[in-house]
């Protein structure tokens, strides 16, 4: 039967559709006796059974390093060199100011108020004791600090701070200093990442000393400081380097020393030449108070005129051994910055040197001295 082949494959065909050839494999065979046909058929899913192969196991490739417990340990965040891993940064522009201060910097005018930060303003005085060559001392400060941001692309900022000072002086027997001296001054100062082990402090002043009768070689002077810093423990540094004052009798000293911060209310400072260790006291508000005492070179240089018309470089020097309150933000004292400062100290070893006349240097005695300021 069914003789005529488009019946035959019609009939194939609504068997596969119908399910009943999902098998193996099923043979038909014809009642006239044609040709046997084959067919192979789909494998019913439930013999198919799990797959032996999880992509996602182990396939004997070794697996990535992973931070963390029980493997190659934390990241780091404290490299000993060179800046943590962020992402590329755009390439300095063509131009100078862009180039120091990142691509969307300029130097226009304007923007020096964007700038600009807290004004600093300091005063201080020093008794003159009445003896024959003693003298008194009046010094008041006064500059505004200008941040400017990312400097040399490194995302730290570069800090100028334009700054003028006057000193009083009195006394000082038949030698006649003058009575006033000025200093109009241009501070730099620029620190790689704090946040590093090893870090670099750099500063440099370029400023004119003089008492305005007087302008010579000597008017202008150098003043600066080299300073690295290198974390020992997570609260202990090593510092060290220069500070150049460029004066008659000292033109630089070593500085070297210890940063030790033995809890977060405590600051010890064995640094030379400014030691100082400082302590947590009580807070008003959102501000701290701390107190603490130090001591650092004081005094300065200047060209001035003498009585009869001498002018001369004169050095004023001495030791200043203070101790006070000073108050700010908690973050800021932590890290020994502050919002102003009151203190009362000892001046002692005194000493006026002269580079033209040293047969008139003389030594004022031991004083005491008032001293305050906001900012510095």
């Amino acid at each position: 039967m069914f003789r005529n082949p488009w019946i035959r494959y019609f009939l194939l065909l609504v068997l596969l559709l119908s399910g009943d050839l999902l098998s193996a494999q099923r043979q038909i065979d014809w009642i006239d006796g044609g040709i046997p046909v084959r067919l192979v058929t789909l494998q019913d899913e439930s013999s198919l059974g799990e797959p032996s192969f999880d992509p996602y196991g182990n396939s004997g490739a070794p697996n990535p390093p992973a931070f963390g417990e029980g493997s190659v340990g934390a990241p780091p965040n404290k490299p000993w060199f060179g800046q943590p891993y962020t992402a590329p940064k755009d390439p300095p522009g063509g131009t100078l100011p862009n180039q120091l201060f990142g691509t969307n910097s300029s130097l226009r005018f304007s923007d020096l108020l964007r700038f600009a930060e807290t004004p600093r303003l300091q005063y201080g005085w020093i008794h003159d004791g009445n003896g024959q060559t003693d003298l008194s001392q009046q010094e008041f400060d006064f500059s505004v600090v200008f941040a400017f941001p990312n400097f040399l692309n490194n995302e730290q900022p570069l800090y100028v701070a334009p700054s003028f000072g006057l000193t009083m002086l009195q006394g000082a027997g038949a030698v006649g200093l003058s009575n006033q001296v000025y200093s109009a001054v241009l501070d730099m100062q620029w620190q790689t990442d704090p946040q590093q082990r090893f870090n670099m402090d750099l500063g440099l002043g370029v400023g004119v000393y003089s008492d305005f009768n007087t302008f010579n070689s000597d008017t202008i002077r150098l003043t600066g400081h080299a300073l690295f810093n290198l974390g020992i423990t997570e609260d202990t540094t090593f510092r060290g380097g220069i500070v150049y004052y460029d004066r008659l009798d000292i033109k630089m000293l070593p500085a070297f020393g210890l940063l030790w911060y033995p809890h977060p209310e405590a600051r010890i400072e064995l640094f030379f030449p400014r030691p100082r260790v400082s302590q947590y006291l009580t807070s008003f508000s959102n501000y701290d108070v701390w107190w603490y005492y130090g001591g650092e070179l004081g005094g300065g240089s200047w060209t001035m005129q003498q009585t009869g018309g001498i002018k001369t470089q004169t050095d004023i020097n001495d030791i200043r051994i203070s101790t006070g309150l000073e108050f700010g933000l908690p973050e800021q004292l932590r890290v020994g910055e502050h919002i102003g400062f009151i203190e009362a100290g000892l001046v002692l070893d005194r000493e006026v040197v002269f580079r033209d006349t040293p047969l008139n240097n003389f030594d004022p005695g031991t004083t005491v001295m008032l001293r305050a300021g906001l900012g510095y």
